[in-house]
């Protein structure tokens, strides 16, 4: 059965939407107060979230929210005593990190060049020090580097002359598989 209230709370089985108490949650947000009371008059209504909070097991009857916490302010507000969540692991949150667009990785050794103009004109919108590269030319210069050149670090970008030097390696290192 996918949707159920467990008997025992330790040991919760992951990935599984469950029903457990807004008191055993921990979590902040940061979404404006209007929207958790716009959530909360909702909540009141149907009496139960619909999305679930995300969280993490830190002890028995204990959870971290990951995600959602926003739900979880607005079920407080709306006197809800429990809501619908999911428990997940390190490697879950890694897998809701990537499905929410928060991680993204490339490998230098194999992608193609639209995926590494693609990759750098990301970069080029969401960094500020990437703000005057060109795409183009640093996937350009990537795939002849790769050409003649094993790449085994990022200093490999300080000889081609495209706009990515070494203060820059840091933050291209995030994105970066090797």
């Amino acid at each position: 059965m996918l949707l159920s209230t467990p008997d025992s709370f330790l040991g919760n089985p992951l990935g599984k939407i469950l029903r457990l108490p807004c008191k055993f949650f921990y979590g902040e947000t940061d979404a404006h107060p209007l929207v958790i009371q716009t959530i909360a008059n909702g909540l009141k209504e149907s009496e139960r979230n619909i999305l679930p909070i995300i969280a993490q097991e830190i002890d028995q009857n204990e959870y971290q929210v990951i995600a959602n916490a926003h739900l979880l302010e607005a079920a407080r507000i709306a006197n809800l005593d429990f809501v619908w969540c999911m428990l997940i692991d390190e490697d879950m949150e890694t897998q809701l990190q990537l499905e929410q667009g928060d991680i993204i990785k490339i490998n230098i050794h194999t992608a193609a060049q639209a995926e590494l103009e693609s990759f750098f004109d990301f970069l080029q919108t969401q960094q500020r020090e990437f703000k005057r590269i060109k795409p183009n030319t640093v996937a350009n210069a990537v795939i002849n580097y790769r050409k003649d050149h094993t790449i085994q670090s990022l200093n490999f970008f300080t000889k081609l002359k495209c706009g990515v030097g070494k203060a820059k390696l840091p933050s291209l290192a995030k994105y970066i598989l090797l």
